[in-house]
């Protein structure tokens, strides 16, 4: 009696032959062995040189369906030795007792093969064994099954080689979910595969595992005439018995991802199969390792891969048996603000603790510089600057994100010093949930450096880095566009006076210019880049002198030299600002002022007393009085320069009379006015007429005389000076109107009306002088702020929107106010509409917070006296900000009230 054994079908060579596998051995995969089916026949499967017999194909693929992966029963009977392989015949059981050959005649994939029998048995039972085959045949016959059906096509269209190009078939089906049967495995992660297309049309790939590579493999399917002399690497017979178990000829799905490398005929993709993801098995047992240059194609994104290879890493599992975990650097994760942009991937950033630490992004590196590039200075006939590239660009979006911005940083690895370069830290860098790296990669402005294989000093987001430039190479984005590379131009315009006065025109012509600043010299010296001139000029703070600073460690520096120059670059280097040109001195440095989120940084300078007044020209400033305030305040309070200063006696008592007086005002005010709003500065400031029957009557009176007086005089004015009252023809009605003299410049003359509140600048012979009769009057309009509260400038985000919710809510009415108040001459006031209620609740304060056009400001000297009302403020304020109005509409505002 023949013996039976057991094993597990590997493969179905097939639709009557099949591989079977032994039990595994501790030592090697499990021993393996070719049986066919005796007494019986199935049509023969082609190749890439001869075509399917019919219906082989669906032979095959019914042995498959039915054996591949279970345990059976074979019977070994006779073996065939002169053919070369050899080749054993015998039958195969499933583990319910039947028979394989015979379900196979029986559904009409196979034929009976007549002939004497080749094996031990006798003749009479070899006889019976093929009556009972004859039956199930003629049984199938009758029915029409399998290859006994004529209604049907039992051939198939199958390509062995892609007569195509490789790309064009990947185009067609990238991403597209293909069913698939894995016919080998090369290695772990190499595989030979049957692709079923939509069309039911077949194609015969390699497909290389997406973001993997297990160790290689013994080619075991070469001609007979060759061996593969090459060993197999350390675990990849192992890994490779270990996807044979699980996949091969199995039915998956099959999604293209792409190319493999070189740009050959074989893909690289990834197998769904509902066990599981083999690629993350395989790096989780320590079977295979991330690649890198196919990571970023893998659906659903590499992070489950890195994961996965994590696991294997922190248990040593068979490839990383001996791998090692990088030590963590010291320091390494804090936050920092970004204060300086120095190249398209290198930052300086400030920690809390006051260090300064120079990072290069971790991972990438700049775009190039074109060729024609010039450094300021570079000519020797100008100084004007031509930057041909992307680096421009670059270092611009870095500075426009980053600078002044809290940061996060993950110091990933430390370059060392070397071919005459410094040692740097590389770093992730993140805005929020932003990484920094990343977003100069999606724009095409930076390129991603390739690490060896081997090196772990990278990015902890490498692959999101990858991404991120391959999509940017898809798109043509910056430094993978196919157009000319961008060339900016700037012109130095403080090359010499000449060349300044050409530019001084055109500056000065908008009131105010939107600059970057490049660079900071001292406290009162400034380097510019005015975007829309598209030119780079020396710029002087007007008004002012600050104290010198040494040009090297040799030359000393003016007492608080470095501490100005300390403060204005951190507050203004590479910072939009807005600057005010006035004139150019001999040299050609641009002389104006100049506004950092709203203030004027002369003022601040000499607030803090790192700056003095220059008397001269500050005279000729629309801020002299703001300037001299300023050092005056500096002085009281000991600041900077004035630290040793002494002081007169008169001066102390003057301090502790306004001293007394300030602590008068924490009590509470009740002193109530009726005013209308005569002109606005913004959502809370404004100017203001209060309603006195007697001295309407008199300006009323005044105003028509005033248009009489000067109807036909043209006396020749002789020039004003700063802060003269004088009379002046307003543009819009060409009436006469008192005015004074706020600046007076080459311009022409800027004018304050005092009745009225408004202001503009006109030719001085529309200016006469104010005849004495004119003068007696107090000025109408006084100027005002709403208490407590502060909205946006004009000319900053909203601030147009809080002015016409002021005038609504003010204008052509007669409005009652408290006088909260009165600072350096400015009222302080809580404004109501009589219509409404004169309650503070209902004040017109508490409506431009409740509409989100205003931000409380609690910490003026007087608040600590209304703290009912600052409570109602503080609530109307939290209310708006939760329900997104007004300025409040995309989240909370980043701006302080010191920003507006």
């Amino acid at each position: 009696m023949a013996q039976h054994h057991k094993a597990v079908v590997k493969s179905v060579l097939s639709g009557d032959t099949v591989i079977l596998r032994g039990k595994p051995r501790p030592n090697g995969p499990p021993a393996e062995r070719l049986l066919a089916l005796s007494n019986v026949q199935a049509p023969r499967l082609g190749n890439a040189s001869r075509d399917d017999e019919q219906f082989a194909f669906g032979a095959r693929e019914y042995l498959r369906k039915l054996l591949v992966g279970k345990e059976v029963t074979f019977v070994p009977e006779y073996t065939i030795s002169t053919i070369n392989p050899p080749r054993e015949y015998g039958s195969i059981l499933l583990a319910n007792g039947d028979n394989v050959a015979h379900l196979g005649v029986q559904q009409g994939w196979l034929k009976v093969r007549e002939g004497k029998s080749k094996s031990n048995q006798d003749d009479e039972a070899h006889e019976q064994e093929l009556n009972e085959l004859r039956l199930l045949e003629e049984e199938a016959q009758l029915t029409k099954r399998g290859q006994w059906n004529t209604d049907i096509d039992g051939s198939r269209q199958v390509s062995y080689t892609m007569e195509k190009d490789a790309r064009s078939f990947l185009n067609t089906y990238k991403g597209k979910p293909l069913d698939a049967i894995i016919e080998q495995v090369r290695d772990a992660s190499t595989y030979r595969v049957l692709l079923i297309l939509p069309d039911q049309s077949q194609q015969i790939i390699t497909l290389f595992l997406s973001g993997i590579k297990a160790p290689s493999c013994k080619r075991d399917n070469l001609p007979s005439d060759q061996t593969d002399t090459t060993p197999s690497e350390p675990f990849g017979e192992e890994a490779k018995y270990f996807v044979e178990v699980r996949l091969l000829q199995r039915g998956v799905k099959v999604i293209l991802e792409g190319i493999s490398q070189g740009g050959s005929q074989n893909f690289v993709g990834s197998i769904q199969h509902p066990a599981g993801n083999i690629s993350e098995l395989l790096l989780a047992n320590g079977m295979a390792k991330c690649v890198d240059w196919s990571i970023t194609m893998t659906t659903g994104g590499p992070l489950a891969l890195r994961k996965a290879e994590k696991v294997a890493k922190d248990k040593k599992l068979r490839i990383w048996k001996d791998f090692v975990a990088k030590e963590k650097i010291n320091d390494s994760e804090f936050d920092a603000q970004v204060i300086k942009i120095v190249t398209g991937d290198t930052i300086v950033v400030k920690t809390k603790n006051g260090t300064e630490r120079k990072l290069q992004l971790a991972s990438i590196k700049q775009a190039p510089r074109g060729t024609g590039s010039t450094a300021p200075g570079g000519s020797a006939k100008s100084r004007d600057v031509k930057e041909v590239g992307y680096q421009f660009e670059a270092r611009e979006f870095l500075r426009k994100k980053l600078i002044g911005k809290q940061v996060h940083v993950v110091i990933d690895y430390k370059k060392p010093a070397q071919d005459g370069f410094e040692a740097k830290d590389c770093a992730t860098v993140t805005l929020g949930n932003n990484n920094i790296a990343q977003q100069l990669l999606e724009k095409g402005l930076a390129t991603a450096i390739r690490h060896r294989k081997d090196d772990d000093n990278r990015s902890h987001h490498y692959d999101q880095l990858l991404i991120a430039e391959t999509k940017a190479q898809e798109q043509q984005k910056g430094v993978h566009s196919t157009k000319g590379q961008p060339i900016v131009r700037i012109v130095d315009a403080s090359e010499n006076m000449t060349k300044a006065r050409q530019f001084l025109t055109s500056l000065k012509r908008n009131q105010r210019q939107v600059a970057v600043v490049d660079h900071v010299a001292n406290g009162s010296r400034l380097f510019l880049w005015i975007p829309k001139e598209n030119c780079r000029l020396s710029f002087v703070l007007a008004g002012i002198r600050a104290p010198r600073v040494g040009k090297n460690a040799s030359e000393k520096s003016e007492p608080f030299g470095p501490e100005a120059l300390a403060f204005v670059t951190e507050q203004c280097l590479q910072h939009d600002v807005e600057v005010e040109i006035d004139n150019v001195d001999k040299t050609g440095a641009f002389i104006g002022n100049l506004f950092i989120g709203g203030n004027n940084l002369a003022i601040e300078l000499l607030n803090k007393g790192y700056a003095t007044v220059h008397e001269y020209s500050a005279n000729e400033s629309r801020y002299a009085n703001q300037f001299f305030g300023a050092e005056r305040n500096a002085k009281e309070s000991r600041q900077g320069l004035w630290e040793n200063a002494q002081f007169e006696d008169e001066q102390q008592e003057q301090q502790a009379t306004i001293s007394k007086a300030q602590e008068a005002v924490l009590q509470p005010r009740h002193e109530y006015i009726d005013i209308v709003i005569s002109d606005m500065v913004s959502g809370s400031h404004f100017f203001v007429q209060v309603i006195n029957p007697i001295e309407i009557k008199q300006l009323e009176v005044l105003m028509k005389d005033l248009t009489v007086y000067y109807k036909n005089r043209s006396e020749p004015a002789s020039r004003p000076r700063v802060g003269d009252v004088v009379s002046a023809k307003f543009t819009e009605d060409d009436c006469w109107y008192r005015a004074k003299v706020r600046r007076v410049s080459a311009e022409g003359i800027e004018v304050l009306y005092i009745d009225y509140g408004n202001s503009e600048t006109l030719p001085l012979s529309r200016i006469q002088p104010l005849a004495s009769q004119f003068k007696s009057l107090k000025p109408q309009a006084q100027e005002a702020v709403l208490s407590f509260v502060k909205s946006p400038a004009k000319d900053a985000d909203y601030g147009v929107e809080c002015m016409e919710r002021f005038h609504e809510l003010t204008a052509g009415k007669q409005l009652v106010a408290n006088v909260d108040a009165r600072e350096n001459g400015v009222l302080c006031l809580t404004v109501y509409d009589p219509v409404q209620s004169t309650s503070a609740e209902a004040s017109i304060n508490l409506e431009m917070v409740r509409d989100g056009q205003a931000i409380v400001t609690p910490k003026v000297r007087y608040a600590a006296a209304y703290p009912d009302i600052i409570k109602s403020l503080q609530e109307a304020e939290n209310a708006a900000r939760r329900e997104r109005i007004g300025m409040f509409e995309y989240g909370d505002i980043t701006a302080t009230e010191d920003d507006f």
